[in-house]
């Protein structure tokens, strides 16, 4: 079973039903079986939000929801509150470089970050690319919030995986999601020293191919058993997705 923990959907493309069963056909030609998207595109989260949630609520079995949060607006907390009691939606998804803002200084993080506890989701940071997207910017709430599951994406892409990697072995509560991240030392760093509970599959789909995603750890020859932890069924035990096709 292959579990997708990030992807996007382009919801301003002209054609939305046509981009609907793109993806649905992007998963099905790669063997994806469950996908977790979200909807960075447009200036009104909520409506995003909301869109997603009548998304997936279409393919319960195939697609789950991530909501997304700017935590730079005023209404922050109430608008993850509403996101995160909408049906389908499982995560809550923060993207610094998007909405632009320094993760360690914006106060609205800490607030939503509440919302999240209190709601027991888990969190995916964007990690990567520039000043307002450090991996350790997000420290402070990696120890404030013990209790949250911190997926940091892109693995820190070039800028930031090394150091990166390493907050994944400190913490328990650091995981790392895979796209968008092709340096190979980066990615064979992550093999040998994060325990193989902590890395997820994710295909940052439309943005990047799906198939070269999935076969970017092909050059680093894992057994079966890490595979399987890294393809799904890491993601399955932290998004409650026990089923018979682990059996």
């Amino acid at each position: 079973m292959i579990i997708d923990i990030h992807s996007h959907i382009k919801r301003e493309d002209k054609n939305l039903e046509e981009v609907e069963r793109e993806l649905l056909s992007d998963m099905e030609r790669n063997n994806v079986d469950v996908r977790v998207i979200s909807c960075m595109e447009g200036t009104n989260i909520l409506e995003n939000n909301q869109y997603i949630s009548k998304l997936v609520s279409k393919h319960p079995n195939q697609l789950i929801g991530c909501a997304v949060s700017n935590p730079k607006e005023k209404n922050c907390k109430e608008q993850c509150q509403q996101a995160l009691e909408l049906p389908g939606i499982k995560i809550l998804e923060f993207n610094s470089l998007e909405h632009g803002y320094y993760p360690d200084v914006c106060e609205g993080v800490d607030e939503v970050l509440k919302v999240a506890l209190e709601k027991g989701v888990i969190v995916k940071v964007f990690s990567g690319i520039g000043s307002r997207a450090m991996p350790q910017q997000w420290l402070k709430y990696v120890k404030k919030y013990p209790e949250i599951k911190f997926v940091f994406l892109h693995m820190g892409c070039f800028d930031y995986g090394y150091g990166c990697v390493d907050l994944a072995v400190k913490y328990p509560n650091v995981y790392l999601e895979t796209s968008n991240q092709y340096e190979v030392q980066i990615l064979k760093k992550s093999v040998m020293v994060v325990p193989k509970e902590k890395l997820l599959f994710g295909s940052s789909y439309p943005e990047r191919l799906t198939r070269c995603s999935l076969d970017v750890y092909d050059m680093f020859h894992l057994s079966e058993e890490r595979k399987r932890a890294l393809f799904g069924e890491n993601a399955s035990r932290l998004l409650g997705l026990y089923t018979e096709k682990w059996e």
